[in-house]
């Protein structure tokens, strides 16, 4: 009877486990560049990381937008570069950019973990 009542108890314990929790988040490391060309019919603040054949773009999630201003400044122009070097992880979540011509863009979101300006 004591062995049911332990193995009932372990079972509980294990259902009632919380699964949904990240325990390693991977963290990249890259350089890219902050940039926004909606002033050239491109697309509004967003991450840029060029590879050799291929271009990925992301946005930050709204935690990190402080983060960013904080090292970079409140920037308001309509176009610009500026290219910094990023820890970031994935959040799973997508988010849209204004872009020109009235359209929008989807692109991965991420959480900054660093930022330096190159």
């Amino acid at each position: 009877m004591k062995i049911l009542i332990v193995l009932f108890g372990l079972l509980a314990w294990i259902g009632c486990h919380d699964e949904s929790k990240v325990l390693n988040e991977e963290i990249l490391e890259t350089d890219a560049t902050w940039t926004n060309m909606l002033a050239a019919d491109g697309c509004a603040w967003h991450f840029a990381v060029v590879s050799k054949d291929t271009s990925y773009y992301f946005i930050p999630n709204e935690a990190s937008k402080a983060k960013i201003d904080a090292v970079l400044g409140k920037l308001e122009s309509s176009y610009s570069f500026t290219d910094v070097h990023l820890k970031y992880a994935y959040t799973g979540n997508k988010g849209t950019v204004q872009c020109g011509w009235g359209t929008k863009a989807t692109y991965n979101e991420v959480k900054i973990i660093e930022i330096h300006k190159k």
